[in-house]
């Protein structure tokens, strides 16, 4: 596949899929388990907190949404003041048998990363925050590198809104940072720019797809980017696409609690190397385009 091609049948998910009374679902985080497509999403409950649900598939199209939430703000007993607003766009990342999950905890504190952990996706360990506010957008790398875990995440620092890296033994202490990218101006990440996908390992290096926003009066675009890191010493970045290749044009990605914004924090690679991008349009749904780990890498060159 040398292309980008968004679903027909998008949006795959929306809140007419959910059995219970949520006000949106996007932004979820993706992986395989069991055999199965499983989409942890976010869903914005009527008091206008955020909470996650699970979505299966046998096919990575036709989803069913569970029936409860799995994971709210009140199982964070130990660090509930931090996530007391809500908890935001899981980032799903298999390591051994155990995933680890990375999301944005909202309160009083501003947004900040929680790190929690999961073998079964029903029974969670919650290590609470691994970064201090204001700080979301946070990936793990699948493997150790130099015998280190690392992580991308996005720190605000003012009006600065660039990805950063940082290594660590245990997961949840963290150092060695080093900005990773900048927004670029005058185009179409001028404004600020954000990690969206846990990375993939290619024989070329690491994948990763990041969003981009641009401001146009009072209104803001995001859209998609990809980037390539060096194998062995991530913090390099040995490309980027020179365009997004995926953005906002039909109206369940223009019209909706925020408009004009495709935004992705989930990703599945099949055997023969082809891509499930999901991400949402507007911040009301769910959607899935389809690429090739060869064409995003192409775009980076």
């Amino acid at each position: 596949m040398n292309e980008i091609k968004k679903y027909t049948g998008n949006p795959i998910i929306t809140k007419d899929d959910v059995p219970f009374k949520v006000n949106s679902i996007f932004n979820p985080g993706a992986v395989k388990y069991k055999d199965k497509y499983l989409l942890l999403c976010r869903v914005e409950m009527p008091n206008g907190r955020s909470s996650f649900v699970l979505a299966e598939s046998n096919d990575g199209y036709d989803f069913k949404v569970g029936n409860e939430t799995c994971l709210t703000p009140k199982d964070h007993k130990d660090c509930y003041e931090y996530v007391k607003w809500g908890i935001e766009d899981p980032r799903i990342t298999p390591v051994g048998d155990t995933f680890y999950l990375t999301y944005t905890g909202y309160s009083k504190y501003e947004p900040l990363v929680i790190l929690a952990e999961t073998k079964n996706f029903k029974n969670f360990i919650i290590h609470g925050p691994i970064t201090e506010p204001s700080n979301k957008d946070c990936a793990i790398f699948p493997e150790k590198i130099d015998g280190y875990y690392w992580k991308v995440d996005r720190p605000t620092a003012g009006n600065r809104n660039d990805i950063w890296i940082s290594k660590s033994l245990d997961l949840i202490h963290w150092g060695g940072y080093r900005c990773l990218m900048e927004a670029e101006e005058g185009t179409w990440e001028g404004q600020k720019i954000g990690n969206s996908t846990p990375p993939i390992k290619t024989k070329e290096g690491w994948l990763m797809l990041y969003h981009g926003v641009r401001i146009f009066g009072s209104s803001m675009i995001y859209k998609l980017g990809v980037m390539l890191l060096e194998t062995e010493q991530p913090w390099i970045v040995n490309g980027k696409s020179k365009e997004p290749i995926i953005s906002p044009e039909f109206d369940y990605e223009r019209v909706g609690d925020v408009g004009n914004v495709t935004f992705s924090n989930g990703w599945i690679v099949e055997k023969d190397g082809e891509v499930m991008i999901y991400y949402s349009g507007a911040d009301i749904n769910i959607c899935v385009a389809t690429t090739s780990i060869s064409y995003l890498l192409s775009t980076c060159k």
